[in-house]
């Protein structure tokens, strides 16, 4: 006679706080890719001011880094802290200052979701 089939491992459950991030972090680039490159009044982000641009990009992009480094939650946690603090000085230095527009919108928002995904992310250190 056979031995009995092993028990079904229980499910593992959703990592919400992950998910989340992962939601932002897309967010956050997303938007701030969209600020930079959408024409407005004749102007685009990335053809006016490239280098700061890409410095925005980058800013944005290393919100990916804590769902890619999981063995250090808190060294990743400071590099999102570190590109929020970048994307935030970022907007008060180009972005203030032409408030009244569609992609400084765009570009607010963003960095209000890096802040926010920086709370989140602080859970998890």
């Amino acid at each position: 006679m056979l031995p009995p089939p092993p028990e079904p491992r229980p499910k593992q459950p959703v990592d919400r706080v992950r998910l989340l991030s992962a939601g932002l972090a897309v967010l956050v680039i997303g938007l701030t890719v969209l600020g930079l490159a959408y024409e407005e009044n004749g102007v685009r982000a990335y053809d006016t001011y490239t280098t700061w641009a890409i410095f925005a990009t980058v800013m944005a992009a290393a919100h990916l880094v804590p769902l890619v480094w999981t063995s250090n939650p808190r060294r990743a946690f400071e590099v999102a802290a570190v590109a929020t603090g970048g994307l935030a000085f970022y907007w008060a230095a180009l972005v203030l200052r032409d408030i009244g527009t569609g992609t400084s919108f765009a570009l607010t928002l963003a960095v209000s979701l890096a802040v926010a995904n920086c709370l989140v992310l602080r859970t998890r250190r």
